[in-house]
């Protein structure tokens, strides 16, 4: 399976697992959902929503919620 994603507007693909690409970038980059990594220098600021789940806000004006598996690992990352 290839893995495809962007960089400012560019489109990379990869035939690694996003695990290992996670693995590659070490502590710059974190995982926040099975299929996303978030670097953590782009993060503007992040808000509990409803349930207790944590939304990020980027930099870019994106958004992206934390999902409940990663969420203990994000908060051990950032120091909460």
């Amino acid at each position: 399976m290839a893995l495809s994603f962007s960089i400012r507007k560019k489109k990379l693909r990869s035939k690694k697992r996003l695990y290992e690409i996670e693995q590659q970038l070490g502590n710059a980059m974190i995982r926040i959902s099975k299929t996303t990594l978030v670097n953590i220098r782009c993060i503007d600021y992040a808000e509990v929503s409803f349930g207790g789940a944590l939304m990020l806000k980027l930099k870019n004006k994106e958004q992206d919620y934390v999902s409940r598996t990663y969420l203990p690992a994000f908060k051990k990352a950032i120091g909460i």
